[in-house]
Protein backbone atom coordinates (compact mmCIF):
# COMPACT_ATOMS: atom_id res chain seq x y z
CA UNK A 1 0.00 0.00 0.00
CA UNK A 2 1.20 3.52 -0.79
CA UNK A 3 2.97 5.22 2.14
CA UNK A 4 0.93 8.40 1.65
CA UNK A 5 -2.32 6.46 1.88
CA UNK A 6 -1.15 4.65 5.00
CA UNK A 7 -0.17 7.98 6.56
CA UNK A 8 -3.59 9.41 5.75
CA UNK A 9 -5.34 6.39 7.28
CA UNK A 10 -3.19 6.63 10.42
CA UNK A 11 -4.00 10.33 10.72
CA UNK A 12 -7.75 9.81 10.21
CA UNK A 13 -7.96 6.86 12.61
CA UNK A 14 -6.03 8.68 15.33
CA UNK A 15 -8.15 11.81 14.90
CA UNK A 16 -11.41 9.85 15.16
CA UNK A 17 -10.25 8.11 18.33
CA UNK A 18 -9.05 11.40 19.80
CA UNK A 19 -12.35 13.17 19.10
CA UNK A 20 -14.21 10.17 20.51
CA UNK A 21 -12.16 10.41 23.70
CA UNK A 22 -12.86 14.14 23.91
CA UNK A 23 -16.59 13.52 23.55
CA UNK A 24 -16.58 10.90 26.34
CA UNK A 25 -14.63 13.16 28.72
CA UNK A 26 -16.94 16.10 28.10
CA UNK A 27 -19.99 13.90 28.69
CA UNK A 28 -18.62 12.42 31.93
CA UNK A 29 -16.95 15.47 33.48
CA UNK A 30 -19.16 18.18 32.06
CA UNK A 31 -18.26 21.35 30.20
CA UNK A 32 -18.79 23.62 33.19
CA UNK A 33 -16.34 21.65 35.30
CA UNK A 34 -13.78 21.58 32.50
CA UNK A 35 -13.97 25.35 32.11
CA UNK A 36 -12.60 25.74 35.65
CA UNK A 37 -9.42 23.93 34.53
CA UNK A 38 -8.74 26.17 31.54
CA UNK A 39 -6.20 28.55 33.04
CA UNK A 40 -4.06 25.97 34.82
CA UNK A 41 -4.53 23.28 32.16
CA UNK A 42 -3.59 25.68 29.35
CA UNK A 43 -0.24 26.58 30.92
CA UNK A 44 0.51 22.99 31.89
CA UNK A 45 -0.40 21.73 28.43
CA UNK A 46 2.16 24.09 26.88
CA UNK A 47 4.89 22.59 29.07
CA UNK A 48 3.85 18.96 28.49
CA UNK A 49 3.33 19.50 24.77
CA UNK A 50 6.66 21.23 24.35
CA UNK A 51 8.59 18.48 26.13
CA UNK A 52 6.96 15.76 24.06
CA UNK A 53 7.34 17.73 20.82
CA UNK A 54 11.08 18.14 21.44
CA UNK A 55 11.46 14.43 22.25
CA UNK A 56 9.45 13.36 19.21
CA UNK A 57 11.29 15.76 16.93
CA UNK A 58 14.69 14.49 18.06
CA UNK A 59 13.64 10.89 17.49
CA UNK A 60 12.30 11.64 14.00
CA UNK A 61 15.46 13.52 13.01
CA UNK A 62 17.64 10.73 14.41
CA UNK A 63 15.72 8.09 12.46
CA UNK A 64 15.95 10.13 9.25
CA UNK A 65 19.68 10.68 9.75
CA UNK A 66 20.27 6.97 10.36
CA UNK A 67 18.44 6.10 7.14
CA UNK A 68 20.44 8.67 5.19
CA UNK A 69 23.69 7.30 6.62
CA UNK A 70 22.62 3.75 5.77
CA UNK A 71 21.89 4.78 2.19
CA UNK A 72 25.47 6.07 1.97
CA UNK A 73 26.76 2.78 3.40
CA UNK A 74 24.89 0.81 0.73
CA UNK A 75 26.24 3.05 -2.04
CA UNK A 76 29.81 2.64 -0.76
CA UNK A 77 29.44 -1.12 -0.69
CA UNK A 78 28.02 -1.20 -4.22
CA UNK A 79 30.74 1.15 -5.49
CA UNK A 80 33.47 -0.99 -3.95
CA UNK A 81 32.08 -4.16 -5.54
CA UNK A 82 31.91 -2.46 -8.94
CA UNK A 83 35.52 -1.31 -8.53
CA UNK A 84 36.63 -4.90 -7.82
CA UNK A 85 34.95 -6.02 -11.04
CA UNK A 86 36.56 -3.24 -13.08
CA UNK A 87 40.01 -3.74 -11.51
CA UNK A 88 39.89 -7.44 -12.37
CA UNK A 89 40.82 -6.48 -15.93
CA UNK A 90 44.40 -6.03 -14.76
CA UNK A 91 44.56 -9.35 -12.89
CA UNK A 92 46.12 -12.52 -14.33
CA UNK A 93 44.05 -15.42 -15.58
CA UNK A 94 42.27 -17.48 -14.31
CA UNK A 95 41.70 -15.09 -11.37
CA UNK A 96 40.35 -12.38 -13.67
CA UNK A 97 37.49 -14.52 -14.90
CA UNK A 98 36.72 -15.91 -11.45
CA UNK A 99 36.62 -12.46 -9.83
CA UNK A 100 34.17 -11.23 -12.44
CA UNK A 101 31.95 -14.27 -12.03
CA UNK A 102 31.94 -13.89 -8.25
CA UNK A 103 31.16 -10.15 -8.29
CA UNK A 104 28.24 -10.77 -10.65
CA UNK A 105 27.04 -13.64 -8.46
CA UNK A 106 27.31 -11.47 -5.33
CA UNK A 107 25.37 -8.57 -6.82
CA UNK A 108 22.67 -10.92 -8.13
CA UNK A 109 22.36 -12.56 -4.71
CA UNK A 110 22.07 -9.22 -2.91
CA UNK A 111 19.39 -7.90 -5.28
CA UNK A 112 17.35 -11.06 -5.79
CA UNK A 113 17.63 -12.78 -2.40
CA UNK A 114 19.32 -10.86 0.39
CA UNK A 115 17.31 -7.64 0.08
CA UNK A 116 14.07 -9.46 0.75
CA UNK A 117 15.71 -11.56 3.47
CA UNK A 118 16.83 -8.42 5.33
CA UNK A 119 13.18 -7.44 5.80
CA UNK A 120 13.01 -10.36 8.22
CA UNK A 121 16.45 -9.81 9.77
CA UNK A 122 18.07 -12.64 7.80
CA UNK A 123 21.02 -12.88 5.41
CA UNK A 124 21.61 -14.70 2.13
CA UNK A 125 23.94 -17.70 2.26
CA UNK A 126 24.73 -17.33 -1.45
CA UNK A 127 25.88 -13.74 -0.95
CA UNK A 128 28.09 -14.78 1.97
CA UNK A 129 29.64 -17.56 -0.10
CA UNK A 130 30.31 -15.25 -3.05
CA UNK A 131 32.03 -12.51 -1.05
CA UNK A 132 34.10 -15.06 0.90
CA UNK A 133 35.25 -16.64 -2.34
CA UNK A 134 36.09 -13.17 -3.63
CA UNK A 135 38.31 -12.61 -0.62
CA UNK A 136 40.03 -15.97 -1.13
CA UNK A 137 40.54 -15.44 -4.87
CA UNK A 138 42.12 -12.01 -4.47
CA UNK A 139 44.29 -13.07 -1.51
CA UNK A 140 45.50 -16.24 -3.26
CA UNK A 141 46.24 -14.41 -6.50
CA UNK A 142 49.96 -14.42 -7.42
CA UNK A 143 50.72 -11.38 -9.59
CA UNK A 144 53.70 -11.58 -11.91
CA UNK A 145 54.17 -7.89 -12.74
CA UNK A 146 54.33 -4.68 -10.74
CA UNK A 147 51.11 -3.45 -12.32
CA UNK A 148 49.30 -6.60 -11.29
CA UNK A 149 50.63 -6.28 -7.74
CA UNK A 150 49.35 -2.73 -7.51
CA UNK A 151 45.95 -3.76 -8.86
CA UNK A 152 45.80 -6.68 -6.43
CA UNK A 153 46.45 -4.31 -3.54
CA UNK A 154 43.76 -1.91 -4.76
CA UNK A 155 41.37 -4.84 -5.12
CA UNK A 156 42.10 -5.90 -1.54
CA UNK A 157 41.38 -2.37 -0.35
CA UNK A 158 38.08 -2.26 -2.24
CA UNK A 159 36.90 -5.71 -1.14
CA UNK A 160 37.79 -4.76 2.43
CA UNK A 161 35.65 -1.63 2.12
CA UNK A 162 32.82 -3.67 0.63
CA UNK A 163 33.02 -6.15 3.50
CA UNK A 164 33.00 -3.44 6.17
CA UNK A 165 29.95 -1.74 4.66
CA UNK A 166 28.20 -5.06 4.15
CA UNK A 167 28.55 -5.91 7.84
CA UNK A 168 27.22 -2.49 8.82
CA UNK A 169 24.25 -2.96 6.46
CA UNK A 170 23.42 -6.39 7.88
CA UNK A 171 23.74 -5.27 11.49
CA UNK A 172 21.43 -2.33 10.83
CA UNK A 173 18.88 -4.55 9.08
CA UNK A 174 18.63 -6.74 12.19
CA UNK A 175 17.65 -3.82 14.41
CA UNK A 176 14.87 -1.25 14.36
CA UNK A 177 13.24 1.06 16.85
CA UNK A 178 13.52 -0.51 20.31
CA UNK A 179 10.47 -1.62 22.27
CA UNK A 180 11.39 0.81 25.05
CA UNK A 181 11.44 3.72 22.65
CA UNK A 182 8.07 2.76 21.16
CA UNK A 183 6.66 2.52 24.69
CA UNK A 184 7.87 6.02 25.53
CA UNK A 185 6.52 7.41 22.26
CA UNK A 186 3.08 5.86 22.61
CA UNK A 187 2.60 6.67 26.31
CA UNK A 188 3.92 10.20 25.80
CA UNK A 189 1.57 10.75 22.87
CA UNK A 190 -1.45 9.45 24.77
CA UNK A 191 -0.65 11.59 27.80
CA UNK A 192 -0.10 14.70 25.69
CA UNK A 193 -3.34 14.15 23.79
CA UNK A 194 -5.25 13.26 26.95
CA UNK A 195 -4.02 16.38 28.69
CA UNK A 196 -5.74 18.50 26.05
CA UNK A 197 -9.09 17.10 27.26
CA UNK A 198 -8.78 19.19 30.42
CA UNK A 199 -9.41 22.27 28.33
CA UNK A 200 -13.09 23.14 28.19
CA UNK A 201 -14.11 25.23 25.21
CA UNK A 202 -17.79 26.21 24.95
CA UNK A 203 -17.88 24.98 21.36
CA UNK A 204 -17.41 21.21 21.00
CA UNK A 205 -16.74 21.62 17.28
CA UNK A 206 -14.00 24.15 17.92
CA UNK A 207 -12.28 21.96 20.50
CA UNK A 208 -12.75 18.90 18.30
CA UNK A 209 -10.94 20.65 15.44
CA UNK A 210 -8.10 21.59 17.79
CA UNK A 211 -7.93 17.96 18.95
CA UNK A 212 -7.80 16.75 15.34
CA UNK A 213 -4.85 19.05 14.63
CA UNK A 214 -2.97 17.81 17.72
CA UNK A 215 -3.78 14.14 17.08
CA UNK A 216 -2.87 14.35 13.37
CA UNK A 217 0.45 16.02 14.10
CA UNK A 218 1.39 13.44 16.72
CA UNK A 219 0.26 10.52 14.56
CA UNK A 220 2.16 11.67 11.48
CA UNK A 221 5.39 12.19 13.44
CA UNK A 222 5.12 8.76 15.07
CA UNK A 223 4.42 7.34 11.60
CA UNK A 224 7.64 8.96 10.36
CA UNK A 225 9.53 7.20 13.13
CA UNK A 226 8.05 3.92 11.90
CA UNK A 227 8.96 4.64 8.27
CA UNK A 228 12.55 5.69 8.91
CA UNK A 229 13.14 3.36 11.86
CA UNK A 230 12.79 0.24 9.68
CA UNK A 231 14.79 1.08 6.53
CA UNK A 232 14.46 -2.33 4.86
CA UNK A 233 10.74 -2.93 5.32
CA UNK A 234 7.50 -1.04 5.21
CA UNK A 235 5.99 1.25 2.63
CA UNK A 236 9.05 3.49 2.47
CA UNK A 237 12.21 1.41 2.42
CA UNK A 238 15.64 1.48 0.87
CA UNK A 239 16.13 -0.25 -2.46
CA UNK A 240 19.36 -1.79 -3.79
CA UNK A 241 19.81 0.99 -6.36
CA UNK A 242 23.59 0.92 -6.18
CA UNK A 243 23.71 -2.83 -6.80
CA UNK A 244 21.22 -2.49 -9.65
CA UNK A 245 23.53 0.00 -11.32
CA UNK A 246 26.41 -2.45 -10.70
CA UNK A 247 24.44 -5.04 -12.64
CA UNK A 248 24.02 -2.55 -15.48
CA UNK A 249 27.77 -1.83 -15.47
CA UNK A 250 28.57 -5.54 -15.58
CA UNK A 251 26.22 -6.10 -18.50
CA UNK A 252 27.75 -3.20 -20.38
CA UNK A 253 31.26 -4.48 -19.71
CA UNK A 254 30.33 -7.92 -20.94
CA UNK A 255 28.49 -6.75 -24.05
CA UNK A 256 30.54 -3.68 -24.84
CA UNK A 257 29.47 -0.02 -24.73
CA UNK A 258 26.97 0.55 -27.52
CA UNK A 259 26.47 4.31 -27.78
CA UNK A 260 23.22 3.93 -29.69
CA UNK A 261 21.75 1.64 -27.05
CA UNK A 262 22.96 3.89 -24.25
CA UNK A 263 21.04 6.80 -25.72
CA UNK A 264 17.80 4.94 -25.12
CA UNK A 265 18.58 3.83 -21.55
CA UNK A 266 16.50 5.58 -18.90
CA UNK A 267 18.19 5.09 -15.48
CA UNK A 268 14.86 5.49 -13.69
CA UNK A 269 13.34 2.68 -15.74
CA UNK A 270 16.32 0.46 -15.02
CA UNK A 271 15.96 1.04 -11.28
CA UNK A 272 12.22 0.36 -11.37
CA UNK A 273 12.90 -2.97 -13.06
CA UNK A 274 15.54 -3.77 -10.41
CA UNK A 275 18.18 -4.04 -13.09
CA UNK A 276 16.66 -6.93 -15.02
CA UNK A 277 18.33 -6.13 -18.31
Amino acid sequence: MNSYLIGLLVMVATSLLAVGGLYVVRRIVGIEKLKTFNEVAGNSFQVVGTFYAVLLGLIVVDAMTDMSDLRAVIEREANAVADVYILSRGMPEPERKKIRELTVSYVDAVIDDEWDAMKHGRVCVKAIASINQLWDTIIDCKPTTDDQRDIRQMSLDRISEAGDNRRERLITSAHGVSTELWTVLMIGGLLTLGFSYFLGLPSFLGQALMTVVIASTLALNVYLVFLFGYPFSGAYCLEPDGFILDRVIFKMKENGFDREKLKNVDPREVLQKRGKI
